[in-house]
C-alpha cells in the first residue's frame, strides 16, 4: 500500500473529525430547523440523482421529490438495477464484485471509491459504494459517537482495540481502517478463536475497545475468569443487538457500561449518550421512516416492522427509502442530555429474526429480546434459536463449569414458560449443547435461524 494512499486515509479521518465538531450542534436543533435542513439536502440529492442515474430519472421524474410517494427500494432491486442506480457510469456491479474478490485491505477502486458488501446475515447480500466525500460522512458519524461517549482521539494517541468484522469487505473493517489512523490500534476479527483474542488483547492492553456485543460478553467472562487482564475506560458495541444481559455482563467484567454505536452500511448511524436513553440517530444526514408491514408510517412510541432510510450524503449510490429490516421503536421527544435528534428508544432486532409461532388466536410474533431468559442464565456463553416447524431448537454454548443436563432442562423450562406467557401454543423447545455458534457474513452472530420450510417472517404473512 503506497504512502499516498495512507495519506488519503488519514486525510479522510481528519476531515471526518473536523466535520463532527460542526455537526454536533445539529443534535440540538429544533425539529422545524431539522426538517428544513433535511428537505434542502433531499432536493439537492434528487436533482443530482435525476441528472446522473437512469434509474432515479425514471422513478423521480423531473419534478420535486415526494418522498412519501416513492416506492421503497429493497436489496433485490438494488442488485438487479445497480448499474442504472449508480451516478458514475464507470461503475458496474460485476466489476465491483470482481474488485472485492480476494480483497485483503482497504483498497480504493479507481483511486477514489470504497466498495463493500453488507454482512449477509439476513441471507441476502447487497453492494454499496462511497466516494471519498461520501465516506467522510461515515467518519464524521464515528467521531460524533466518540464526542458523545468520551472516546475522541487525543495526544498521546489513545490505544483502541477494534474487534470487528472478519471480512475486509465489511463496513466495520473499512471504517476501522480510516478512523484508526488517529489512534494506536489493534485490529482483530470477531471470527478469531477466543484464546487468540485474549492473547492479543493482553499483549496490547487497550484503553478503549469496539466490539460486537456477543463477543464482548464472552470477553467479559474471560476477564472475570482471570484469563483476560485488561483495564479499559470505554467500550463501544456495534453491529449486533446488544441485550441488557450482555451489557450487564460487560459492566461486571470490565467495570464500565458499554455504549452503543448503531451503524449501517447503507449510511444510517446513531449513538447512545451519557443518559442511556436510547440511540440518538444522526438524522441531519439521513431521513428515517419507521413503517409497518404494509409500509404505512408508525407513530412515535410504537414498534415498526422495518425502517426506510434515505441517505443524504452519498451521491455515488443514491438511496431513497432503502429498506432495513431492523425492528425499532422511535421517539422524537428531547432527551435528558439536551439533544433533540430523533431517538431509537428500543431496537427489538431484525424483522428476519422475528419468529411467528402458533398461538390461541393464530400466529404470535416473538422478537429476539424475548429470549433474554437465555442470556440471563450465567451458564450460557452464547446461543442460537433454530425454528424447525413446530419445534424450537435452542443451541447453547455453555461455560466450562456448567452441568449440561441441568442447564439444558432449566433453559427448556424457562423458554417454554416465556413462550406460554406470550400466548404461544403447540411449540416444543429442545435444548442442544454445542461447542460454539458459527458466525455468518461479517462475523455477526445470527441469533435466530428459520429453516426454509418453516413458517416465519413476512414471506409467510
Amino acid at each position: 500500500m503506497d504512502l499516498s494512499y495512507e495519506r488519503k486515509r488519514a486525510l479522510d479521518a481528519a476531515r471526518g473529525m473536523w466535520a463532527s465538531r460542526r455537526h454536533a450542534e445539529r443534535d440540538r436543533w429544533a425539529p422545524e430547523r431539522r426538517r428544513a435542513h433535511q428537505q434542502q439536502r433531499l432536493e439537492a440529492l434528487a436533482r443530482h440523482a435525476v441528472a446522473h442515474s437512469p434509474f432515479w430519472r425514471e422513478r423521480l421524474g423531473t419534478g420535486g421529490v415526494d418522498l412519501a410517494g416513492l416506492p421503497a427500494l429493497d436489496k433485490t432491486t438494488l442488485m438487479e438495477r445497480f448499474d442504472d442506480i449508480v451516478c458514475d457510469r464507470r461503475l458496474r456491479r460485476d466489476d465491483l464484485l470482481a474488485h472485492l474478490d480476494g480483497l485483503d485491505h482497504d483498497a480504493l477502486y479507481l483511486g477514489r471509491y470504497r466498495v463493500m458488501t453488507s454482512s449477509g446475515s439476513s441471507g441476502q447480500k447487497a453492494l454499496f459504494v462511497y466516494d471519498r466525500r461520501g465516506w467522510s460522512g461515515i467518519a464524521t458519524q464515528w467521531f460524533r459517537h466518540c464526542a458523545m461517549t468520551g472516546k475522541l482521539p487525543a495526544l498521546p494517541r489513545r490505544r483502541i482495540a477494534f474487534v470487528a468484522g472478519g471480512a475486509p469487505t465489511h463496513m466495520s473493517r473499512r471504517g476501522v481502517a480510516t478512523v484508526g489512523t488517529l489512534y494506536r490500534t489493534c485490529g482483530l476479527g470477531v471470527t478469531m478463536p477466543l484464546p487468540t483474542l485474549v492473547e492479543a488483547l493482553n499483549a496490547f492492553q487497550p484503553e478503549l475497545m469496539l466490539v460486537y456485543p456477543s463477543v464482548g460478553a464472552l470477553l467479559a467472562e474471560e476477564q472475570l475468569s482471570g484469563r483476560l487482564r485488561i483495564s479499559v475506560r470505554g467500550i463501544t458495541t456495534a453491529s449486533e443487538l446488544c441485550t441488557p444481559q450482555m451489557s450487564e455482563r460487560m459492566l461486571e467484567g470490565f467495570g464500565v457500561r458499554p455504549q452503543e454505536l448503531y451503524g449501517t452500511t447503507e449510511g444510517l448511524y446513531g449513538s447512545g449518550c451519557e443518559h442511556d436513553c436510547g440511540i440518538h440517530l444522526f438524522d441531519d444526514l439521513t431521513i428515517v421512516e419507521n413503517v409497518d408491514e404494509e409500509g404505512r408510517p408508525v407513530p412515535d412510541g410504537e414498534r415498526g416492522a422495518r425502517l426506510l432510510v434515505t441517505n443524504l450524503y452519498n451521491r455515488v449510490l443514491p438511496l431513497f427509502r432503502f429498506e432495513l429490516s431492523d425492528v425499532a421503536t422511535l421517539d422524537s421527544e428531547p432527551c435528558a442530555c439536551g439533544r433533540r435528534s430523533r431517538r431509537m428508544t428500543t431496537l427489538h432486532g431484525r424483522a428476519d429474526d422475528v419468529l411467528y409461532l402458533p398461538g390461541g388466536e393464530g400466529r404470535v410474533a416473538v422478537h429476539p429480546l424475548q429470549f433474554d431468559v437465555v442470556t440471563a442464565d450465567r451458564a450460557v456463553r452464547e446461543f442460537q434459536i433454530v425454528q424447525q416447524g413446530p419445534r424450537l431448537l435452542l443451541r447453547v454454548a455453555l461455560r466450562e463449569d456448567a452441568a449440561p443436563a441441568e442447564a439444558g432442562e432449566r433453559l427448556r423450562e424457562r423458554v417454554s414458560e416465556r413462550l406460554a406467557t406470550l400466548g404461544v401454543r403447540e411449540t416444543v423447545v429442545v435444548v442442544e449443547p454445542c461447542g460454539g455458534i458459527p458466525r455468518v457474513g461479517g462475523g455477526k452472530l445470527q441469533m435466530v435461524v428459520a429453516d426454509r420450510g418453516a413458517t416465519n417472517g413476512r414471506a409467510a404473512a
